[in-house]
């Protein structure tokens, strides 16, 4: 260790006496004005930003009520006043919300009442009313037809339970634009109370709802009540009478709590009441009084380190060493191996050189470790890119093989019963054994040209086609006729639309291929039924008969049948099932990914 009076240290601990004497006093002067003014403008942005949070909350409280509103109006149940399905319905959604929904209900335009809910006030889910109970002079039913949409009732006594609550109504239309009735869902005060009582405002915050009268609605204030009141009650906490000349923050003192508070203030304009947050000004501004000091303090000691800087670096302390290392970091970046730090100081300086000079040598070792570490990749690179070629050329194999299985296999198949065909017709049916022969030349065609196009390489350019699905269609339809077969024919894609990426297209033709080969061969089925749609991105086919069941995918058969095309599936990414009981018949659902056709266009 460098001794202590031979250290930097030691020499900056002089120079920094003077500087905090020459910098203090103007930190205090001009730094404490400035950071309270500005402690005052976040604790402002602070109040406006949690009533911006307590508005959000209560829009999107009321915008799920509107929209669980227009979601029922819109059932037939509703419509055509259905209770036994009205009350299913509306006891499943209460349910779901009974935290808040104390109850829906429908009352129509004759004077009915239905109503269904879950707590206090209901027997076997339904109220009790007294005789002559009449939804239509209730405040929430004209409140529906005054505003004529969507809206929220003022605070009311519930007519079948004493408490205070509120209504979300809606009017309600049949098909014909014919009134029904009123939509409402009632929510008690108390339960809105609960829900408010969980807004977390930082510092300590209380939001306050009035209604257009002030009277208080729901108060954080009042958390110990027991929220059963049946009458709203005044709000006298502080002086609310100039709300609306204020469209900023601003401070309010509570005589009755003894308290000042930062008021932000604010309107809903669905239901005209006002939202309060009051923020309590001792707990928004103290601290940040408090944290001014301690920023003053931290500017003093960022000064005196500025000073420290400046002075030390500005004489030969730092100077002249700085100016032999840099010397010797140009030699090095240059190549120079054997230059080094003069290591014969004895203060900070000293340990820095013998530092880097360590550290240099330890580079000079890392250098060589790292070449040979790149001549040892550079060989284990040339290996790999061996072995990925022989990779490609034996899964280039495997495609062929497949090509030439998927569409000469179907072409031979089709020449094989053709020649069965004509065999038997040959002196019987001169019609039928000519039409055996046209399709035995036109699958020889075929092959000749499937064959053609898997040397070439060309299987996707050549192959694009608009009438896909018509192709498809007279290609498996003409199959299935050879041996009698009947095909029920279902697709969705639009065959005007080129909907299908190629290589998805081609793979696609191929399954359909040996799918209608392997019921020429074995499913003995009188019926084939194809469907297939394409649905976000997936590719969707069912290929079912009605024939003698039993298939399997046979995993020895690798390359052949089902296995053949489950393999091919799940190289494209996709999914393969097959149902095939005994003498069931056989299903097969195959769905492909065609992310291609998007990323085409």
């Amino acid at each position: 260790m460098v001794s202590f009076f031979r250290s930097i240290r030691s020499r900056f601990i002089a120079f920094l006496v003077l500087i905090v004497a020459l910098f203090l006093g103007l930190l205090l002067v001009f730094t404490y004005s400035s950071l309270k003014d500005a402690a005052l403008r976040n604790a402002k942005e602070l109040s406006r930003a949690a009533m911006r949070q307590t508005k959000g909350s209560i829009d999107i409280f009321f915008s799920e009520l509107e929209r669980l509103a227009r979601a029922l109006a819109k059932y037939p149940a509703f419509k055509n006043v259905d209770t036994t399905v009205m009350r299913e319905i509306v006891l499943a959604e209460v349910e779901a919300r009974k935290e808040y929904l104390r109850a829906i209900y429908l009352g129509t335009k004759d004077g009915k009442m239905y109503e269904w809910g879950i707590g206090p006030g209901f027997v076997n889910n339904s109220p009790i009313f007294e005789p002559h109970y009449d939804p239509r002079e209730r405040p929430w039913f004209k409140r529906a037809l005054e505003k004529g949409e969507f809206s929220v009732s003022d605070p009311y006594l519930y007519a079948s339970f004493p408490a205070l609550g509120i209504t979300a109504v809606l009017p309600v239309y049949d098909d014909l634009g014919d009134f029904v009735g009123v939509l409402g869902l009632d929510i008690l005060l108390e339960d809105l109370q609960k829900m408010v009582k969980n807004f977390k405002i930082e510092k300590n915050g209380k939001v306050i709802i009035l209604n257009r009268d002030n009277h208080v609605i729901v108060s954080q204030f009042d958390d110990e009540k027991d929220g059963k009141n049946t009458k709203l009650e005044t709000f006298d906490l502080f002086n609310i009478a100039n709300l609306a000349n204020h469209k900023d923050s601003y401070v309010v003192e509570s005589h009755k709590m003894g308290k000042r508070y930062l008021i932000s203030t604010t309107e809903d304009q669905r239901t005209g009441w006002k939202i309060i947050v009051a923020l309590p000004y001792d707990e928004v501004i103290l601290p940040a009084i408090r944290n001014i000091k301690g920023i003053i303090v931290l500017e003093v000691l960022l000064t005196i380190f500025l000073g420290f800087a400046l002075l030390v670096m500005s004489n030969n302390i730092i100077i002249h060493p700085l100016r032999d290392a840099i010397e010797v970091i140009e030699a090095t970046k240059v190549g120079d191996a054997t230059v080094r730090m003069p290591e014969d100081r004895k203060d900070e300086f000293g340990v820095l050189a013998r530092e880097f000079n360590r550290l240099i040598e330890a580079v000079r070792e890392y250098q060589r470790e790292l070449e040979e570490k790149v001549k040892d990749r550079t060989k284990r690179i040339i290996e790999l890119q061996k072995e990925n070629l022989r990779l490609r050329l034996i899964e280039e194999k495997e495609r062929i093989y497949g090509y030439l299985h998927d569409s000469l296999g179907a072409r031979l198949t089709n020449i094989n019963i053709s020649n069965a065909v004509a065999q038997k017709v040959v002196d019987k049916d001169k019609k039928m054994l000519k039409d055996m022969l046209q399709r035995i030349e036109t699958n020889t065609r075929l092959a000749i040209s499937d064959l053609r196009e898997i040397l070439k390489g060309s299987t996707l350019d050549s192959r694009r086609m608009i009438d896909f699905c018509n192709v498809l269609h007279a290609n498996v339809k003409s199959r299935l006729e050879l041996k009698d077969i009947e095909l029920e024919w279902h697709s969705e894609l639009d065959p005007l639309q080129d909907e299908i990426c190629p290589k998805v297209r081609l793979e696609f033709e191929k399954i359909l291929q040996e799918l209608t080969s392997n019921v020429l061969k074995h499913s003995e089925a009188k019926n084939v039924r194809v469907f297939f749609s394409l649905d976000e991105d997936k590719l969707r086919l069912e290929y079912s008969d009605d024939g003698v069941g039993g298939a399997l995918v046979d995993p020895e058969k690798k390359g052949y049948g089902l296995a053949g095309i489950a393999e091919r599936v799940k190289m494209l990414g996709g999914e393969f099932k097959v149902n095939s009981p005994k003498g069931g018949g056989t299903k097969v659902v195959i769905l492909l990914p065609n992310r291609g056709r998007r990323e085409e266009l």
